[in-house]
């Protein structure tokens, strides 16, 4: 479920940009000499992952909310095709992008 659409993705780039900006102020800790470098480098990645959460949340909002037909949930999908958020199943809006038909038994 971790990369299950692409709003999902960017939020875990946006998560793990904070852990790296994090753990790049704590290596300034046991890097005396270059503890201004290494703040100032975890602050762009905090920062980074602020301007990423905040671009998300615009796209969010603008994003088409769908019924998945695989697990009747609704989620919410940006640009012509992307994932279910909860059972990866492929959603599109174009018919040329749609999935192929396959067996209904097989999961």
């Amino acid at each position: 479920m971790l990369f299950s659409s692409k709003i999902n993705k960017f939020r875990t780039v946006a998560l793990l940009l904070i852990f790296i900006g994090i753990g790049m102020m704590y290596l300034g800790l046991l890097f005396r000499d270059a503890l201004i470098v290494f703040f100032i480098l975890g602050m762009l990645g905090i920062f980074a992952s602020v301007a990423i959460y905040f671009w998300v949340g615009l796209l969010s909002t603008q994003a088409a909310q769908v019924t998945c037909p695989q697990c009747g949930r609704t989620t919410k999908v940006l640009g012509k095709m992307d994932e279910c958020m909860y059972c990866k199943a492929t959603l599109s809006f174009d018919p040329s992008h749609a999935p192929k038909e396959s067996d209904p038994n097989k999961r």
